[in-house]
């Protein structure tokens, strides 16, 4: 069984605008330790619980940026070209419309502002931060459902800014998930987590280990739970684990996973979870919202969120071109190749 083609065009608005809408929520959180959010009351609810700077409620971050500039390359070029991506995602760096980027980030976009290939570009071995992460989100919902095909395009929307096999793999396991959550049936959490795993083994052997055996934590204590998964692959003398999350993509990726299987039914319970957790919120709570919206659709992420999202109208259109370019690529016939016979 499938879904309906309007249906999944729905689906397709919610993982885009569920993207946008955690990241909005947690983009005025990031940096705060946990404690410190304990005391905010309903962070999930809406957008002004704490202004950020200078940016008006319902803003969301350079990592909903960069995932918008990707789904606009794939949408142009009608597949996942490294050359395309590496174009849209700098001209937000030449325009100077970026927001608070990573400095792998950064650096990537100026080396491609520079002339450096897009494979040459991106940040080198041992740089692990989760600004790669955004992008595996449109490849979730463009890939074909076969796992070299997946970790493929995953690797590629990834290296243009990280070159790190954990980046990649990281990337291939939420691209994956959104592939999942699109499904009519909803998978068990160890067989969801076991089709997550593999797709991250096609680039690391030790996160796809993790995240077979993450189930084990929905077990837990929840708080022990997010405490223990933002240790997990990260050197204890890079990152002080009681700022919450570090910028590291495995504990990123755990913790958004981690609060999507615990919290299946509902967007707002998801993010009170993730958006509590501390540190590098904006882009883990954006992964939930997008797994979550691509699960539930888009009547289930929150009216007021939806509404006071800023540039929403702009985050639906793109959903929508990238959904046709998607079914016009599934509908459009093989090429005939002609066969010289023999006279």
């Amino acid at each position: 069984m499938s879904l309906r083609l309007a249906e999944l065009q729905d689906r397709f608005r919610a993982t885009l605008l569920g993207f946008a809408i955690g990241d909005a929520l947690g983009f005025p959180l990031r940096g705060l330790p946990p404690p410190s959010l304990v005391r905010l009351a309903a962070v999930a609810d809406d957008f002004s619980v704490r202004p950020r700077g200078r940016f008006a409620k319902g803003q969301f971050s350079d990592d909903t940026q960069m995932l918008l500039a990707a789904a606009a390359a794939v949408t142009r070029e009608g597949r996942v070209d490294g050359k395309a991506v590496g174009q849209h995602l700098s001209w937000l760096w030449q325009e100077g419309v970026i927001l608070q980027a990573a400095k792998s980030a950064t650096d990537a976009a100026e080396a491609l502002l520079s002339g450096v290939p897009w494979m040459g570009a991106g940040a080198p071995l041992g740089v692990r931060d989760p600004s790669c992460l955004s992008r595996s989100v449109v490849a979730g919902l463009w890939s074909e459902a076969s796992v070299p095909k997946l970790a493929h395009d995953a690797q590629v929307l990834t290296v243009v800014t990280h070159k790190d096999g954990r980046c990649a793999a990281a990337a291939s396991a939420i691209a994956r998930a959104v592939q999942l959550s699109l499904l009519p049936e909803t998978l068990s959490p160890s067989a969801f987590c076991e089709e997550v795993s593999a797709a991250a083994a096609t680039s690391d052997v030790e996160l796809a280990d993790e995240l077979y055996y993450l189930p084990r934590a929905l077990s837990w204590d929840v708080d022990r739970a997010l405490v223990a998964l933002r240790r997990v692959g990260v050197p204890p003398g890079d990152y002080d684990f009681e700022q919450g999350l570090p910028a590291h993509v495995t504990p990123v990726l755990l913790t958004a996973l981690f609060c999507v299987l615990k919290a299946p039914g509902t967007f707002r319970e998801a993010q009170s979870l993730v958006l509590r957790a501390g540190g590098e919120v904006d882009v883990c709570a954006g992964l939930v919202g997008a797994i979550t919206g691509a699960r539930l659709g888009a009547e289930h992420l929150p009216a007021r969120l939806r509404k006071n999202l800023l540039y929403a109208n702009d985050v639906v259109e793109a959903a929508d071109r990238l959904f046709d370019a998607r079914i016009a690529k599934r509908t459009t016939p093989a090429p005939v190749v002609a066969v010289a016979r023999r006279q």
